[in-house]
């Protein structure tokens, strides 16, 4: 662990909050962080912004998304789950970021700005 923040209210700040609090979260922790580094988030905090924020501070970073945090959703055409098989995978790739399903028991949404289906780009 590098750095760490204590979360006591809504009234915690984490500097800018243009993005969101979940995004805000991860900017304030990556100032401490040199770049090139790579920074894993969880669900609650990724957003597509924040992955294309941390493109430009130069910071590697993946994390599992929600559905509905993907701006373009209704454009972008993963396949049912039902349709699935286990470890079965689909990608769409937007420049800097890369979105992934991948199947499990459930399925899993990543997206990132230095990795997908083929070859990091690290």
């Amino acid at each position: 662990m590098l750095d760490f923040a204590i979360y006591e209210d809504a009234k915690t700040m984490f500097g800018e909050s243009n993005l969101g609090l979940g995004p805000s979260v991860i900017l304030s922790l990556a100032k401490s962080i040199p770049p090139g580094s790579c920074v894993y988030h969880d669900r609650y905090f990724t957003t597509v912004p924040l992955i294309e924020e941390m493109e430009k501070l130069n910071l590697h970073s993946t994390g599992t998304i929600m559905q509905n945090r993907i701006p373009d959703r209704a454009t972008i055409k993963f396949k049912k789950d039902s349709a699935m098989r286990r470890g079965e995978c689909q990608q769409f790739v937007c420049e800097p970021t890369v979105l992934v399903k991948w199947k499990d028991n459930k399925s899993v949404l990543l997206a990132s700005n230095c990795t997908g289906l083929v070859t990091p780009r690290l």
